[in-house]
């Protein structure tokens, strides 16, 4: 089988192309744009997010990190992500939702368990499935296997791209 390296999977979306969508969100990219609109998807790596406004103060992920990323500096919760490995420790104890992984290799079918759930919307606003990121063309070969899954199925796809590869890969996908 194959695996795609996500971060997210936004369903009932209407900017990313005709209709309603899902746009599968993909890790990696081989540009650094200061005004990127998802960093958490530059890196082709697992990455701990940390949502300050959700934190509670509870400080079982100080407990449970066996890197010491979590630490109270002058009463103020600070995360050291150059520590993290993403190992998910803390995550899991995050109840309030403050700590989030971003990326996880994912089926393509799993992928479409979820999409497929959407079909009915493609059908009335002429949707589909968007891949964004990232850069899908990062992960060229598992793009392709996603959209020709898709196409299978009959359902409208389009990738949004910055097209920083070689013209190969554009050609393939």
């Amino acid at each position: 089988m194959t695996t795609v390296n996500i971060f997210d999977i936004q369903r009932f979306s209407y900017h990313d192309g005709p209709g309603i969508r899902t746009v599968v969100f993909l890790k990696g990219c081989n540009m650094r744009c200061l005004w990127c609109q998802n960093p958490e998807s530059q890196s082709p790596d697992p990455e701990v997010l940390y949502h300050e406004h959700l934190c509670t103060g509870c400080g079982k992920c100080l407990q449970v990190c066996p890197y010491g990323c979590h630490r109270i500096d002058n009463g103020q919760r600070v995360f050291i992500r150059e520590k993290c490995t993403a190992c998910g420790k803390c995550v899991e104890l995050c109840y309030a939702g403050a700590l989030e992984l971003a990326g996880a290799e994912v089926e393509i079918e799993d992928i479409l368990r979820i999409v497929r759930r959407d079909i009915p919307f493609y059908q009335i606003s002429q949707g589909g499935v968007t891949l964004s990121g990232g850069e899908p063309f990062f992960q060229a070969e598992a793009s392709l296997k996603l959209l020709q899954a898709c196409k299978e199925e009959g359902i409208h796809t389009a990738v949004e791209t910055a097209g920083n590869v070689e013209w190969a890969v554009i050609e393939l996908v």
